[in-house]
């Protein structure tokens, strides 16, 4: 068996038909006919890098690390599947956990990193900021109206001379991944990691793909690098923003399509298991806020999952499961041996039909350790058992309590109400902590904030 493993850094949920159809993925919308596709997934630790330290490692980062480097100690799931035989390797433009030597792809068998997004410096040119084009990006982008993040900055050098469509990472990205199946695909065993920063912001698009969301012309400020936090901007805006994500995220089902139409072509659909996933969502306007770094609603830590078996008869599972999941998946996939820092479940039981249950409770925390952004973000969360959502603060006290089955937008505050069923989720929340390495400080911290 292979597996070739799909992330889509910021693609929500309800991208898909479904899960809501507010965005155009034909082509995940076909794949899912063909999966096991999991209604209830959450992240674990949050964001970007914690997030990808849990799928490399296996193990709960939530209270072990920050946005930080990957230590040399810490064992990853890449060194197991070497020792069971199997080819491992990253194909990524997700910047953040590979450069300034963050080593997220310590043990892969190899790697290549397309180089370009967001933050990351890639060219040196000189660029007229000053452009009035360049000027509608100012009026709503973090972290200052005035100025150009570096995030934007250096995305508008690195992007200076995309001229089509297959100039975008998003397709650089599969289109690599689809080379590598070419020259790999006969290795008896391979674990094939494609993990596309998009539609993580900047948002920019082809203009085709924009105009199937925003069909009228538009020449107002254009928010493709949004501030993060109350939405500030008006309705028109608002709508702006909500049809460049969109846009993006379209744009990243064309190119995944293209990966999943070359390797069905290959044959390999025969012989592999195909995971796609989001590692996190992102709000884009709901409960006020333009974010995905404040309250932990539904369309932040709820994301698309889903699972393609050969052996497996497509149907949809309400099994609770987590991003925490997926590496102890990989290696009971691939017969490798599970390390002692593995702490998630294997979802193959499931794959197969012979079970519909995997845990009582998901946890979703930003990180603890340094809190989890470079940016100034600070940590909040949330717990569920999939039907009752206790959101976490940052450092107060609770006091969201959502329940899903009649409520799924999240309006409905039920905390005065129903406590009792708060403190049960919040207790679940600190078991969890002790029981997955938080140290006796953090875990009294966060006891303290909420007694019962």
């Amino acid at each position: 068996m292979n597996i070739i493993h799909i992330i889509s850094d910021t693609f929500r949920r309800d991208n898909l038909s479904l899960f809501g159809g507010k965005g155009h993925a034909p082509f995940l919308n076909s794949f899912a006919e063909k999966c096991v596709v999991f209604d209830r997934t959450y992240v674990t630790s949050f964001p970007t890098v914690p997030i990808r330290g849990d799928l490399v490692t296996g193990q709960v980062g939530i209270c072990r690390r920050g946005w930080e480097p990957l230590k040399r100690d810490v064992p990853v799931i890449a060194d197991a599947l070497t020792d069971a035989g199997v080819i491992s390797m990253m194909i990524a433009d997700t910047p953040h956990h590979l450069k300034e030597g963050f080593f997220y792809n310590r043990g892969f068998t190899g790697w290549q990193w397309i180089r370009g997004q967001e933050t990351d410096l890639l060219r040196t040119q000189p660029f007229n900021y000053e452009d009035p084009e360049i000027q509608r990006y100012r009026t709503h982008t973090r972290t200052h109206p005035n100025q150009l993040p570096a995030g934007l900055e250096h995305h508008l050098k690195n992007t200076a001379f995309h001229q089509r469509e297959e100039d975008t990472f998003v397709s650089k990205t599969m289109r690599t991944a689809c080379q590598w199946l070419e020259q790999n695909y006969t290795h008896e065993n391979f674990y094939l990691i494609v993990d596309t920063f998009d539609p993580h912001e900047p948002w920019d698009p082809p203009d085709w793909y924009v105009r199937r969301f925003d069909p009228d012309d538009y020449d107002g400020p254009e928010p493709i690098y949004p501030t993060y936090g109350p939405n500030q901007m008006d309705e028109r805006t608002t709508k702006r923003t909500n049809a460049l994500y969109r846009a993006e995220a379209c744009l990243v089902d064309t190119w995944i399509g293209h990966l999943l139409t070359r390797i069905e072509n290959m044959g390999l659909l025969e012989n592999t298991m195909i995971i796609f996933m989001a590692d996190h969502g992102f709000l884009l306007g709901e409960h006020g806020l333009i974010a995905k770094n404040l309250d932990m609603y539904e369309e932040v830590a709820h994301i698309p999952f889903m699972i393609y078996h050969p052996d497996a008869q497509p149907r949809r599972t309400s099994a609770l499961t987590g991003i925490l999941d997926v590496p102890a998946t990989v290696l009971d996939v691939l017969d490798a041996k599970r390390g002692e820092q593995v702490e998630g479940n294997s979802l193959l039981p499931i794959v197969l039909g012979q079970s519909d249950t995997n845990r009582e409770v998901a946890i979703t925390h930003g990180a603890w350790v340094g809190g989890w952004s470079p940016d100034g973000g600070r940590p909040h969360g949330q717990v569920t058992d999939g039907e009752w959502s206790l959101l976490l603060e940052n450092a107060d006290p609770p006091n969201k309590l959502f329940y899903l089955p009649s409520d799924p937008e999240q309006n409905n505050n039920r905390f005065e109400s129903d406590t009792a069923e708060a403190h049960r989720l919040y207790q679940a929340f600190l078991d969890f902590l002790e029981a997955h390495g938080g140290p006796p400080q953090m875990v009294s911290n966060f006891r303290q904030r909420f007694e019962p």
